[in-house]
């Protein structure tokens, strides 16, 4: 008889595992000390300044770029591919496409684009909402696209990719687009905008309209997208996010919805600002650039304080103003240019702090639902620090 097959050798243990299974309770815990940590590297870079001491001075450089290198291992750990999500779209096209007798080609792109598991399942209804909104109102009809000179079969694309400290995800459709004025026009109707304030919107402007609570330009409303989670359900997840949507529309030729997101929401890069004798968070990602005007410089439009430069008007929101406090007396005003949505405007401050990346908290109780708050954290000199929304601040429909 043939003497029986000889056994490979057995890999030695160290070769052999490569991975090791880890309660995700436990990630979330070394996270929220990797936190701690950061907020007592940020008290001690504090007090390194106050002091100036060389040693110190060292030892806390030291400090910080182990802290950082120690921040980007462990957040590596939560990383998942968004294509977790992603996966779960081609059943959810073809059954919505099914039912409203549509043809829809669905294409992913880059579902191997890694972010926060916290942020991948938190991302899952605004995107499936996406979805099927620009299956149920962005795609024609097939005869109707024939008609048109489209192909019968519509087009929606979901892709993600990232960009430094953020991801973009798009959700883009060559439907029939979004006709700014007939969003201008059914918000008069539906009393969710005064008329003086929306015959001053812009047609970029107009799109966000759709973010309203109640709103739809829909006659009859589908139980594919106008039940359950709405467009300002969608814009209220993405701003818990700390990230932001905007809308980009062609008639005829379709709709592109961008999220941007931060990789993780344990640590946020911001600008401190302050205003009165409080200091408030901005997140350093809408930031675009800080700039000093004299007083004088301000102009008025349509009732708003505006600053006239480089050939356009940028408008102003004053943060004193806004929070009801006293401004420090300046002929020389300082501003924060910020982004929100397709849009800049100018925040007017007393002071900028400087950059520093923030732990996020939630929100005192009495905060939490006011509009232009997105969280709490605490600073360098051992303070609470409100973190705003810049889309609360300055929504295009105020």
């Amino acid at each position: 008889a043939p003497a029986p097959a000889a056994k490979p050798p057995a890999k030695p243990l160290a070769e052999a595992e490569h991975t090791v299974r880890v309660d995700t309770k436990r990630l979330d815990a070394i996270v929220n000390l990797i936190g701690e940590l950061v907020l007592s590297r940020n008290r001690l870079k504090t007090l390194r300044a106050r002091l100036r001491d060389e040693e110190l001075d060292r030892a806390v450089s030291t400090l910080d770029i182990a802290t950082a290198r120690l921040q980007s291992a462990v957040m590596r750990t939560r990383m998942q591919p968004v294509g977790k999500v992603f996966s779960r779209f081609p059943k959810v096209a073809r059954d919505v496409a099914r039912s409203l007798k549509k043809e829809v080609d669905l294409e992913l792109i880059g579902a191997e684009t890694e972010l926060d598991r916290n942020l991948v399942e938190a991302l899952a209804d605004p995107l499936v909402h996406l979805v099927r909104n620009a299956i149920d109102h962005g795609v024609e009809m097939p005869d109707l696209r024939e008609a048109q000179g489209k192909p019968r079969m519509g087009h929606v694309r979901l892709s993600a990719q990232q960009e430094g400290d953020y991801v973009s995800i798009e959700v883009q459709d060559d439907g029939a687009g979004i006709d700014p004025e007939k969003l201008r026009a059914k918000a008069r109707e539906k009393g969710l905008i005064d008329p003086e304030a929306a015959a001053r919107l812009s047609s970029e402007e107009c799109l966000h309209l759709v973010f309203l609570p109640g709103f739809s330009t829909k006659q009859q409303v589908t139980d594919i997208s106008g039940r359950g989670v709405g467009m300002d359900v969608v814009q209220s997840r993405i701003r818990e996010l700390s990230g932001q949507i905007q809308i980009q529309s062609e008639l005829g030729r379709g709709s592109r919805f961008l999220i941007r997101v931060p990789l993780t929401l344990a640590i946020l890069p911001t600008l401190l600002v302050q205003a009165g004798e409080d200091v408030y968070a901005l997140p350093l990602a809408r930031v675009m650039e800080v700039l000093h005007a004299p007083r004088t410089s301000l102009g008025w439009f349509d009732g708003r304080a505006v600053l006239d430069r480089r050939s356009h008007t940028l408008p102003l929101v004053d943060l004193r103003q806004w929070l009801d406090v006293t401004p420090a007396a300046s002929t020389l005003l300082t501003i924060v240019v910020l982004q929100a949505g397709e849009a800049r405007f100018g925040l007017v401050v007393d002071q900028v702090r400087g950059r520093e990346e923030v732990v996020i908290k939630p929100l005192p109780k009495a905060l939490r639902g006011l509009r232009g708050y997105a969280g709490a954290t605490l600073i360098g000199d051992g303070r609470m620090a409100l973190i705003l929304d810049v889309d609360g601040l300055r929504s295009p429909h105020d």
